[in-house]
């Protein structure tokens, strides 16, 4: 195994085990319940139930990229807007 790739699944697994994958987790099923409603939009804006500070906007940056393959700049520390245009690239 290379190194990158041994670094890779190290950060991986820390990261699957932050409070901010869980978000991600529940910003996935927030997507799938407005798609199967069906609720075609846009764009999703998920609610944070509470404010997030700058170290977990940017673990959320870095759990999108792993659950989804892409990540946004349109978070704040209280919502975050999904693009959904991202899932058809």
């Amino acid at each position: 195994m290379s190194s990158k790739q041994e670094i890779r699944n190290a950060f991986t697994a820390e990261l699957m085990n932050t409070p901010e994958y869980q978000i991600i987790l529940n910003i996935k099923q927030t997507i799938l319940n407005e798609i199967s409603a069906p609720h075609i939009e846009e764009s999703v804006v998920y609610n944070f139930e509470t404010p997030l500070t700058i170290e977990q906007m940017n673990n959320i940056k870095l759990c999108m990229i792993l659950e989804f393959g892409f990540y946004t700049d349109n978070i704040s520390s209280n919502c975050v807007f999904i693009d959904m245009k991202n899932f058809l690239e």
